[in-house]
């Protein structure tokens, strides 16, 4: 079984190819470029840079990412009530003879009927 390296603790135990990254970096931060478009400038592998990025912040080499507040909510809770209204019927009637029926609720059933016929 191989022996695991051990992690860098200091700037100067990284190997070759660390330090490479952690100069890149630290160029794109001191720039204030993002990491993507400094690769892209230099032609380097943007994944392999954020890979270098997150392994030296593991060592503690690179500082942790700042802590980002969380976006406001797009959402509103609402409650929903039931609607509570004072609807009134009001029911007009104009017979042939002129006469006018009204009620303040309609009449149910045939009681309509029996009216219309009693008034025409």
């Amino acid at each position: 079984m191989a022996a695991r390296s051990r992690s860098p603790k200091a700037e100067k135990d990284l190997s070759e190819r660390q330090r490479y990254w952690l100069k890149h970096i630290r160029a794109a931060e001191h720039q204030g470029e993002p990491l993507k478009t400094y690769a892209k400038r230099l032609g380097l592998s943007a994944h392999s840079m954020y890979e270098a990025k997150r392994r030296l912040r593991g060592y503690g080499l690179i500082a942790p990412a700042p802590h980002r507040q969380a976006a406001p909510s797009r959402f509103t809770r609402v409650a929903v009530e039931p609607l509570q209204t004072s609807l009134v019927i009001s029911l007009r009637v104009r017979l042939a003879s002129g006469a006018l029926l009204e009620w303040s609720e309609a009449p149910q059933g045939d009681a309509l009927r029996e009216l219309i016929g009693l008034v025409s």
